[in-house]
């Protein structure tokens, strides 16, 4: 008899121990709640600083390193002088570039990478890509923007109007869309649709952009206009 009495008394000490550790957690919870919400909160906000530091720190490192190695042979051993010195090269190039007799030399010197085989390839292909992203950058080239109606009807993608021309065999006006890929729209499809298929959209091309870079997360900050009815006067 007298182990079921002591098992019963083990079996209530854990029972109260247990009640109590549950009450001890129903209080903390608010607490650990709060906790989690401000950490979340935390990593939101620090991931894009970090993301803008590591890419400061990544340029800032990537310019330094192209003057260092030939400063060091010169005896200059310097921070931040292989920063400025790459800098300044950089602002004459552009300014070679801004000017008639500077852009003559730098074609020359592009003609004469050109004639090598495999550095042709190279220069060439990562100018096209320069290129292209400098001509994605510029609003300018798009005209407006429109939906297109895909997958699906009531689904409708996001293009840019870039162009218009007639096609004699089809008899119609056709239109140049550039519909770009969120969240990156440095790439995309260029489609060309009848113009009487597409829907006008009433986005500026500044929201438009936004919409698709924060992949739908800043939207414009509208109101439907809702039309009330006024009642007739009676006679």
């Amino acid at each position: 008899m007298e182990f079921p009495k002591k098992l019963t008394q083990v079996l209530a000490v854990a029972g109260r121990g247990l009640q109590k550790t549950l009450a001890a957690a129903q209080q903390i919870r608010p607490f650990l709640s709060v906790t989690r919400n401000m950490a979340l909160t935390g990593v939101v906000v620090a991931i894009p600083l970090l993301a803008t530091l590591w890419v400061v720190q990544l340029a800032y490192a990537t310019i330094n390193d192209i003057s260092a190695p030939a400063l060091v042979r010169l005896g200059v051993n310097l921070p931040l002088i292989p920063f400025f010195v790459t800098l300044g090269l950089f602002i004459t190039i552009g300014f070679m570039a801004s000017n008639v007799f500077g852009q003559r030399l730098l074609d020359r010197m592009e003609m004469t990478l050109l004639r090598i085989p495999v550095v042709a390839t190279v220069y060439t292909g990562i100018k096209q890509v320069i290129d292209s992203f400098k001509s994605f950058k510029n609003m300018e080239n798009f005209k407006r923007v429109v939906y297109l109606d895909y997958p699906a009807d009531g689904a409708r993608l996001i293009g840019f109007v870039t162009g218009q021309y007639f096609d004699s065999k089809l008899g119609e006006e056709m239109t140049t869309v550039v519909i770009p890929t969120a969240p990156s729209p440095m790439t995309g499809l260029v489609v060309v649709v009848p113009a009487s298929k597409l829907t006008e959209s009433s986005l500026t091309l500044e929201e438009a952009m936004k919409l698709i870079v924060s992949a739908g997360l800043v939207v414009p900050k509208r109101r439907a206009t809702v039309l009330v009815s006024q009642p007739a006067e009676l006679p």
